[in-house]
């Protein structure tokens, strides 16, 4: 009773302030989590001795400072309990501060935890305060709130400070092996690669890069592969509690909801299939391989399965050239990326509803995507295998088809690869390998390319020209003139980036002879594949590395930058012209 009295007379004397200690406690924790995070990562990049100790004191000192903020946000709530209740990973992460706080103070590792550990887990504690005060920040911001972000600039700069924040971290001289530093134009090529999910490097990943710059590209990858617009909604999302309209519209358009308040369920989903999916292909990596020395079998199979989920084609590892296990395995991951998380979260919903899937219960986009993909997936396989047959397919029956499968798989968006594609028996298999990454992934995927829906559309809407159809039909339904425009859009967009980029190769990559060659990278780049042909990508000069750059960032954003100046409110006109005719065959 004792206590009651006392702390209800505390709350009754510093509510008034309540709200002035949150905004500053807010602020304070920003700045404190930014130096913790600066600090982390210096030490992780530059591995200074001296570093250490600041980095300890840092720790200690925010460790204090986030402890005193929960003991007075708790004191300030009516319901102590309640607040616990709704604060529960909040709750834990303090409880954790408050025992590595007392191991440094008695120097005993109550935690039993190595310095290395100590350093991961404070980071994504630091992660947590500077995400969730910089969402309340920007929250309570009126200046930023009143601010008219449009949805392009949005993405752009979100992508463009991922691509940065990537270049800095690879130019730390921990990121590199032994063989030294990695210079600002090779980082620079790496960071977009990954956050673009290309693939496409000018050093050799496996070796120019140390585990902590692997580390780096594989945060990349999954930052850039998670879905730029999800990535983009993480913004968007901190600055209202529901999203604002304009990014609950692109993120309903990309992800075919039928509703605008579905933004952060569309984004837990997102999260959800990502990382279950990852976990689950790098656990069945680990079993059937052997990577590496047996410390790194573990980060392997992740970074192998990131990577192909997300459709990067990055490789630390020349194993799965010989393993047939590690071909299907990542087969079926970058499938289950590249058909798109609409795709993915349709088939989970009519799953759990129906116990099996019913085919005409699954939504449109969703039978377009998989049977597109099929149809691509069987055609590249059968033509690499007719085209290939005598040139490294193996020697097997089974290995020349698993060879076939994975290779007409990776094509379309991945560029896993385990043979030169330089040593192909002629132009052939390097077209039908160039018409598949033209095409891509499915839309909301982590691929590129024009999209399987887009390609469809475009398909279907000659089939009806040719036949004197009105109305374009797909599966009893009636496609609209909106979206057969926006894939028209979207596919004359693309042959003019793909054009215009292997015009400028021509011109600056003299020493290339082939121009087929050329245009594979381009397009490879545009689509973010990954795939080369040769030393094509090494061999590039200066001009030819920054062309193929803005390639791969274009190629990424590009499609959904069009499809947001579509989505603009269309001005009505109160008169019409006369309807012309003109000659065009």
């Amino acid at each position: 009773m004792f206590f009651r009295k006392i702390l209800r007379k505390i709350k009754l004397k510093i509510y008034d302030q309540k709200n002035i200690f949150w905004k500053t406690s807010e602020k304070y924790s920003f700045l404190a989590s930014l130096l913790v995070l600066a600090s982390i990562t210096m030490n992780f990049g530059f591995d200074k001795i001296s570093l250490y100790h600041t980095s300890n004191i840092l720790i200690l000192m925010s460790s204090i400072f986030y402890s005193l903020v929960y003991l007075f946000k708790s004191i300030l709530n009516i319901n102590i309990l309640l607040f616990l209740k709704r604060n529960i990973l909040y709750t834990i992460i303090i409880t954790f501060i408050f025992l590595d706080t007392l191991s440094v103070i008695f120097n005993y590792n109550i935690l039993d935890y190595s310095i290395g550990n100590r350093y991961l887990i404070f980071l994504f504690i630091n992660l947590y305060f500077f995400f969730n005060s910089l969402k309340r920040i920007i929250k309570n911001s009126s200046f930023i709130n009143n601010k008219q972000i449009s949805p392009t600039k949005l993405l752009i700069l979100s992508f463009l400070l991922l691509i940065t924040l990537g270049t800095i971290l690879l130019m730390m001289p921990e990121a590199a092996s032994s063989n030294g530093a990695i210079s600002f134009l090779d980082a620079l090529f790496t960071s977009i690669s990954a956050t673009c999910v290309t693939g496409l490097t000018v050093i050799d990943t496996a070796s120019a890069f140390s585990e902590k710059g692997h580390m780096i590209i594989m945060g990349l990858i999954q930052l850039g592969g998670i879905n730029i617009i999800a990535f983009a909604t993480f913004f968007a999302l901190f600055s209202r509690s529901s999203g604002g309209i304009k990014q609950q519209q692109i993120i309903s358009e990309n992800f075919n909801s039928k509703t605008l308040l579905s933004g952060k369920s569309l984004l837990k989903k997102v999260l959800f299939f990502s990382i279950f999916i990852e976990l689950i292909g790098a656990f069945f990596i680990l079993i059937s391989t052997n990577f590496g020395t047996n410390e790194n079998q573990i980060f392997d199979s992740i970074f192998h399965s990131v990577s192909a989920f997300n459709n990067a084609g990055f490789s630390i590892s020349n194993h799965f050239q010989n393993s047939i296990n590690l071909k299907i395995i990542l087969s079926l991951l970058i499938f289950l990326g590249a058909i798109g998380f609409p795709t993915l979260s349709d088939l989970s919903k009519n799953l759990s509803s129906y116990k099996k899937i019913k085919w005409a219960k699954l939504h449109l986009t969703t039978r377009i995507s998989l049977v597109t993909s099929f149809l691509l997936i069987i055609f590249g396989a059968l033509a690499f295998m007719f085209l290939e047959n005598n040139n490294e397919m193996g020697g097997s029956q089974i290995e020349k088809i698993v060879n076939s499968i994975f290779h007409s798989t990776s094509a379309r968006t991945a560029g896993f690869s385990s043979v030169d594609f330089s040593n192909f028996d002629g132009f052939a298999t390097i077209i039908i390998f160039i018409f598949l990454m033209f095409i891509g992934a499915s839309p909301g995927s982590t691929g590129g390319g024009i999209k399987t829906n887009t390609f469809t559309l475009l398909f279907y809407s000659a089939l009806a020209t040719i036949k004197g159809k009105k109305n374009i039909e797909i599966g009893s339904r009636r496609i609209s003139s909106s979206l057969i425009h926006k894939s028209y859009v979207i596919f004359l967009f693309s042959l003019l980036i793909i054009f215009f980029g292997w015009v400028l190769l021509l011109i600056t990559e003299k020493n290339i002879n082939n121009p087929i060659n050329l245009l594979f990278e381009q397009v490879s780049a545009f689509s973010t594949v990954g795939l080369s042909v040769g030393e094509t990508t090494n061999n590039l000069s200066f001009f030819g590395k920054i062309i193929i750059m803005m390639t791969m960032f274009l190629g990424r954003i590009g499609t959904l930058l069009m499809a947001f100046s579509l989505m603009q409110k269309k001005r009505q006109s109160n008169y019409q012209y006369p309807e012309a005719h003109l000659m065009v065959g």
